[in-house]
């Protein structure tokens, strides 16, 4: 009885330890992929000011709408407090969108089916933020071209799926048994 009862707490702990692990090594893709989209994003607006404005203008605008409710209009230069501000909130929004995303890799590894869900939601994620952002701040996709704000979330996503692919590559290889069945 004794044996049978240490057996199986050694089986829940190395249960539990590989579970511990699996959300460990999800997490770690997750933030990679999330810096990575982050940085593809701002490299994206600043070449972009650079060419056209002024650098770091795109987050100067884009905090000085949020965090201070400026009207685009009014914002005419660079506030570098505004730059630091959405830049961390843009940097915390891709670290969350790089987990969810790394996650739903671990999905596809597991149950190869979840991969079409996976593009779906992608496509569906992206169509879902560039509409919050042409409904929520209209004159800001306005003042930063749809065509703009469209190619830094293509970009990003490609980035990161590009990361998560190369580090999980177990996902397409199911993806692609659960297509030839």
């Amino acid at each position: 009885m004794t044996n049978v009862s240490t057996e199986t707490r050694a089986a829940s702990s190395d249960e539990a330890a590989a579970r511990a692990h699996d959300l460990a090594v999800i997490i770690e893709h997750g933030v990679v992929a999330g810096m990575i989209g982050a940085a593809v994003v701002a490299i994206w607006f600043l070449l972009f000011d650079v060419l056209l404005r002024e650098a770091f203008y795109t987050p100067s605008l884009i905090g000085s709408v949020i965090f201070q409710d400026l009207d685009v209009h009014l914002v005419t230069g660079v506030n570098t407090s505004m730059v630091f501000a959405y830049s961390g909130l843009h940097g915390a929004a891709f670290l969350i969108a790089g987990t969810v995303l790394a996650w739903m890799f671990s999905l596809v590894e597991r149950n190869p089916q979840f991969g079409l869900v996976l593009v779906l939601l992608f496509l569906l994620f992206q169509s879902v933020i560039f509409g919050f952002e042409a409904a929520i701040v209209p004159n800001l996709v306005g003042a930063l071209g749809a065509w703009a704000v469209a190619m830094a979330n293509l970009l990003s996503a490609v980035a990161m799926f590009w990361f998560l692919l190369r580090r999980r590559p177990r996902a397409m290889a199911r993806l692609r048994e659960s297509w030839e069945e």
